[in-house]
């Protein structure tokens, strides 16, 4: 019988668990934000200015829990909300200079953990796990 450190998915989920709890602990001290929100100035880095549904479904998120974190990165004016010109019925989201100066800060973060996370790895071993694991990925998302 197979052990569940002999389980690829049962090592990925405890690496993905630490690697994650390091991480929030470590954005919430710099630059103070969660990892959710984190993840919401991520997607709008990487998409531009979005419909707040299109960012709820990018992060998996229901759309009330969306309406709470985008009330939390406008509050602290990480984002900006306005009525999309091509449809009024929708708002557009988008980053606001501090946001941007926020992300690139907590991008960092991420970046020193997942280095530490990955240090027993060679640079073609860790190109490897990430091509394999986006693989993966891309076949749960079919």
């Amino acid at each position: 019988m197979e052990t569940l450190l002999g389980m690829t998915t049962f090592v990925l989920h405890k690496v993905g668990v630490a690697g994650r709890r390091e991480i929030a602990e470590r954005l919430a001290v710099r630059p103070g934000i969660t990892l959710w929100q984190f993840a919401a100035l991520a997607e709008l880095a990487d998409q531009g200015p979005a419909a707040q549904s299109a960012l709820a479904g990018g992060l998996g998120l229901d759309p009330s829990d969306m309406v709470r974190l985008m009330d939390e990165l406008l509050y602290d004016e990480l984002v900006s909300r306005e009525r999309d010109p091509d449809d009024r019925r929708r708002y557009r989201i988008a980053l606001t200079p501090a946001g941007r100066r926020t992300f690139t800060t907590a991008r960092g973060v991420v970046q020193k953990v997942e280095n530490a996370t990955l240090s027993p790895l060679t640079a073609t071993e860790r190109a490897q796990l990430l091509k394999l694991a986006g693989k993966v990925h891309a076949g749960l998302t079919r």
